[in-house]
């Protein structure tokens, strides 16, 4: 595939995943009522949950196709150096981790009386490894590819700042929102797709830049 066209579908990735997560987070947040609103009965309500964890988890496997796409577009720049491909790995081994320790923590764990009367408490705590340690990564490795970005100069200035703040900003008004009263999920996941989505927008206007051979002097 050319660079041109790996640009692409990291940009469409980004946003698609994007879109996954905000409309997961909207369906959590209006709940039964929304529900009620489309004439679904109260009992159809646990297979719409199936579909936000579903959504959730192809959003998650979006991310390493959109870093694909970034890591293409400013790959050919001098400034370009290991802390960006350090960074890159820790984000994709951080978003597959999420992925695999939320569907043990879901399949196995909190939901495993589907298979049998109590969950077995190993499969709890390693489905939670696996988000924390991934979620771990991720907040690194997006941190490291925001340094990478602002020394590279090809994208805007903005989108470096994005991804070195986009999981703290995500972490800190999840926390808010549990102080409140809501689901601090909703704050994680509706921030970080409104940053991922600007961020696969600014990916997919330099599109036909694959070669990134003249990074933008940005003051």
């Amino acid at each position: 595939m050319s660079p041109s066209n790996l640009i692409r579908s990291g940009a469409i990735a980004a946003m698609m995943g994007s879109v996954l997560l905000l409309t997961a987070s909207f369906v959590f947040l209006v709940g039964p009522p929304f529900l009620y609103s489309l004439g679904l009965p109260v009992r159809d309500y646990p297979a719409i949950q199936y579909l936000q964890v579903i959504s959730l988890v192809v959003a998650l496997l979006l991310v390493p196709v959109g870093m694909v796409g970034f890591n293409v577009l400013q790959r050919p720049s001098s400034s370009y150096g290991r802390e960006a491909h350090f960074g890159f790995w820790l984000v994709i081994l951080g978003s597959l981790g999420m992925v695999w320790g939320g569907v043990v923590f879901v399949t196995l764990g909190q939901w495993g009386d589907f298979l049998q009367a109590t969950p077995p408490l190993g499969w709890v705590v390693l489905g939670l490894l696996g988000l924390m340690g991934g979620l771990v990564s991720m907040v690194v490795g997006f941190g490291l590819y925001g340094v990478a970005t602002l020394q590279a100069r090809v994208l805007p200035r903005w989108c470096g700042v994005a991804f070195i703040t986009a999981l703290p900003a995500a972490l800190a008004s999840s926390i808010l929102l549990g102080f409140l009263g809501f689901y601090p999920v909703l704050g994680f996941f509706i921030v970080f797709g409104l940053v991922w989505l600007a961020l696969g927008y600014a990916l997919w206007a330099r599109r036909e830049a694959p070669a990134a051979q003249h990074p933008m002097r940005v003051r």
